[in-house]
């Protein structure tokens, strides 16, 4: 690989690492989506941006995910997960005081974390880019257009989740994060 691709490689990185971020923020700023990502996270084992990672797919119209991938990125999601977030995570919920000094570093170490796997899942995403458009059902361009994000979602549930009362709850978490991505499609 020439130079000059391997300086293009580092910019394509780099943008849509920065993109990624910035996105994340602004759709886990929307009302009722943090709660909703908590939830997903803590009720239903779930990775907050590996569903952002979706939406933001969806949104940006970058095809990337399907039913034969969707395993290997979360291969990549839970390695950072469990080496690199979790043992921050753990730090920073044995603080009690949220106003102290000790939880806000925590806290600023652990968004570190949470910026380097959203760099790792960009990594991945891009040897995985797909030009084929997805499947197209009813027509709504806002359903076309977040059906990576169905598909991480309900992966989730169908491989992780079990139990049928837990899963119908996911079921029900799901369908309310779609709404609330649904209805910020054009603004973010």
């Amino acid at each position: 690989m020439s130079s000059a691709n391997i300086n293009h490689n580092i910019s394509v990185l780099k943008i849509w690492v920065d993109d990624f971020w910035a996105f994340s923020g602004k759709v886990y700023g929307l009302p009722n989506m943090q709660a909703h990502c908590i939830a997903w996270q803590d009720q239903y084992h779930g990775h907050v941006n590996g569903l952002l990672f979706a939406i933001w797919c969806d949104v940006r119209g970058y095809r990337v995910l399907s039913a034969d991938n969707l395993q290997q990125l979360n291969t990549v999601i839970v390695h950072s997960h469990d080496n690199d977030v979790a043992p921050i995570r753990q730090v920073r919920l044995a603080h009690s005081d949220k106003s102290s000094t000790d939880y806000k570093a925590a806290l600023s170490t652990e968004l570190a974390a949470e910026q380097r796997q959203q760099e790792a899942i960009i990594q991945w995403a891009l040897t995985h880019l797909n030009d084929q458009p997805l499947d197209t059902n009813d027509g709504n361009d806002k359903d076309i257009r977040l059906q990576q994000t169905r598909l991480y979602l309900h992966g989730h549930i169908a491989n992780n989740i079990s139990d049928q009362a837990l899963k119908n709850g996911a079921i029900a978490l799901s369908k309310d994060i779609e709404s609330i991505a649904q209805r910020a499609l054009p603004s973010v």
